[in-house]
């Protein structure tokens, strides 16, 4: 368990997961999703599909390295838009 707060760099963020997934006493292999949550109200008013491809459109350039994939999740009344990034050389293994 962290003691303080940290700083990491973007591309150290998958292996700081992976460490605290691994803390919980299991191993629990996958990706990860970063996005913008909002209350499910107003993701009914909008195109979240077409926010979460903006966000990843925008996004792939300052994640090289990372094989970045549109996604819409919704659940307990909040909606996050985004992208599950995978880091590519694991996807190459």
């Amino acid at each position: 368990m962290a003691t303080r707060a940290s700083s990491i760099k973007l591309k150290d963020l998958s292996t700081a997961i992976d460490r605290a997934v691994a803390s919980s006493g299991k191993k629990i292999p996958g990706d990860w999703i970063m996005g913008r949550m909002i209350r499910e109200a107003l993701a009914n008013q909008i195109n979240t599909a077409a926010v979460a491809r903006s966000i990843t459109r925008d996004m792939g350039p300052s994640m090289p390295g990372f094989k970045l994939t549109p996604k819409v999740i919704t659940a307990g009344g909040i909606t996050t838009m985004g992208f599950i990034a995978r880091e590519i050389d694991v996807i190459n293994r």
